[in-house]
Parts: structure tokens; sequence; C-alpha cells
């Protein structure tokens, strides 16, 4: 199983629309690429009490293969990246990963 995880950076000036971002963008990557799961994970504190998240907002997508993601991604990654503006000006970091345990 490969998971490719979505994150988006926070910081002072940084826009999330998360119910864009679950109600539109979440329904349309699950139509595109297809994954076997989806979880998101809304940034909440950093590891100090009260301390502002490293992260806005953090999804993961997991699919069967590796090949299974790129070929997503190849098909509609393009399709997706025009979509992001609509609900952020975050940066974004992508980790490509194989299940382990």
């Amino acid at each position: 199983m490969v998971r490719a995880t979505f994150s988006y950076a926070n910081g002072p000036s940084t826009h999330f629309d998360l119910d864009y971002y679950v109600e539109r963008h979440l329904p349309l990557a699950r139509r595109l690429l297809n994954p076997v799961r989806v979880e998101v994970d809304r940034g909440v504190s950093g590891e100090e009490r009260d301390s502002a998240p490293r992260y806005t907002c953090v999804a993961h997508l997991f699919f069967a293969t590796l090949e299974d993601y790129y070929e997503a991604l190849e098909a509609y990654g393009d399709e997706l990246g025009r979509d992001i503006p609509n609900y952020t000006n975050a940066e974004l970091d992508i980790l490509v990963s194989e299940m382990v345990l």
C-alpha cells in the first residue's frame, strides 16, 4: 500500500477554506484519482501547547501500488492543481511513502 500525503503549510497569511476542500476538492480528487482510502487532518496545534500547527491541513490518499498513484497523477494532477487557488494559498508539500506497518 502506498500513501500520498499532501501537507498544506500554515503561516501568518495562509488562507485555507476547509469547507471547500472537503465538500468540493476532495470529491473531485476521489472521482478522478480513485484512491483506496482518503483521510484528512486539520491542524490544531504544534508540539507546544498553544503553538500554531506547522500544517493547516494534511490529506492522505492511499493507493494499492505506486504505479496506481503515478498513473492517476499523470492523468489528473494538472486538473486538480488548477483547483488549488479556490481553497488555499498555502505552500504544498507532497510525500509519497510505502506503508510498512
